[in-house]
């Protein structure tokens, strides 16, 4: 066991003492020393970065609604030593550039105001080093739209497209708003009638569904509140059969219409809320005295005049009846 141990510390020694493993650390050595020369050389050259900063608006009066407003950050662009980039890349900027909204209000009810871009890139400059040079700022526009209270209560338009499975039907749809406070110039509320949402794209649906809708962009325009929960309350079809009388229409005084049999079944598909308010009464069966006047043969093909709102899918069975045309019982008596 002893001379197993040292046998191995042997090796070990060999390999890192002898003349091959001299010369790879010798090679280690001065590959690290170079490396980190060609590192502090790279550095001292000149390379550009881009970096972002959060932005923001202070000094905002209480009756004042900023319909469109600033992006929440800004991408700019330096030149700078690479020592003093590579401090930015591990530190970043992290103080917000805050833009005062009196500095640029001119007291309108409702404006467009257009922040100059020198005046942003001087707010970064004051978090760069006195060597850092912008070449550029992205986006090039910084502007925001502000409203003093100018508005309109218009309704909700719901768009989109909103369709339930085969087996369902759209019952009703509700909204927690309908209506919103709509603020705007006076020349963009004046053409407008309706808030409308962005595009609302459910399909298939098979249960009641709950879904928080927005609505559509536009500049200087702000809706309060600016997200409705819209409520898709979904039915079911459910199948039902009636029997129904066929009865006859139109017939001389002196005749009247049997059929064999007197009463067809219709089968139908009916939306769930009108299950029990559908019954046999509201569907008409009738065979006019003109049409079996024009019937080559003694059979009629039964077919409905109208369908209850709510039903379809009816089907008739049987679908054909036999019939004949008699002498009423008072006209018979008095021949």
């Amino acid at each position: 066991m002893r001379y197993g141990i040292v046998k191995v510390w042997v090796r070990i020694k060999s390999l890192l003492f002898g003349k091959k493993s001299h010369d790879f650390f010798v090679f280690l050595f001065f590959f690290v020393v170079s490396s980190g020369f060609w590192l502090l050389q790279t550095l001292n050259e000149t390379f550009e970065m881009e970096l972002s900063i959060p932005l923001a608006l202070k000094n905002v009066p209480e009756n004042v609604h900023i319909t469109t407003g600033l992006p929440s950050q800004v991408n700019f662009t330096i030149r700078e030593r690479g020592t003093t980039l590579l401090r930015f890349f591990r530190y970043s900027v992290h103080n917000a550039i805050e833009v005062d909204f009196d500095k640029y209000d001119a007291g309108l009810t409702n404006a467009r105001v257009q922040v100059p871009t020198v005046d942003v890139q001087r707010m970064i400059q004051k978090q760069l080093g006195v060597t850092s040079h912008i070449t550029s700022m992205r986006p090039d526009t910084l502007e925001y739209y502000y409203n003093r209270g100018v508005a309109r209560r218009l309704p909700v338009m719901i768009c989109g497209s909103i369709s339930a499975s085969p087996q369902n039907y759209i019952q009703t749809i509700s909204l927690s708003d309908d209506s919103v406070m709509v603020y705007a110039p006076n020349s963009v509320l004046d053409t407008m009638q309706y808030a409308y949402t962005q595009a609302v794209n459910l399909s298939m649906m098979k249960e009641n569904t709950v879904h928080n809708v927005t609505f559509r962009r536009m500049k200087g325009v702000e809706y309060e509140p600016n997200v409705v929960q819209m409520t898709a309350h979904v039915g079911y079809y459910a199948e039902k059969t009636v029997e129904v009388p066929i009865i006859g229409l139109n017939f001389p005084g002196d005749k009247e219409l049997r059929t064999f049999p007197s009463k067809a079944k219709v089968t139908f598909r009916v939306e769930s809320g009108l299950y029990q308010k559908i019954k046999a009464e509201n569907f008409v069966l009738a065979i006019t005295y003109e049409e079996l006047l024009q019937n080559p043969t003694d059979k009629y093909r039964l077919h409905l005049k109208s369908l209850p709102e709510g039903v379809t899918n009816a089907r008739i069975s049987p679908r054909e009846v036999d019939y004949l045309i008699e002498l009423s019982e008072m006209e018979g008596e008095g021949q």
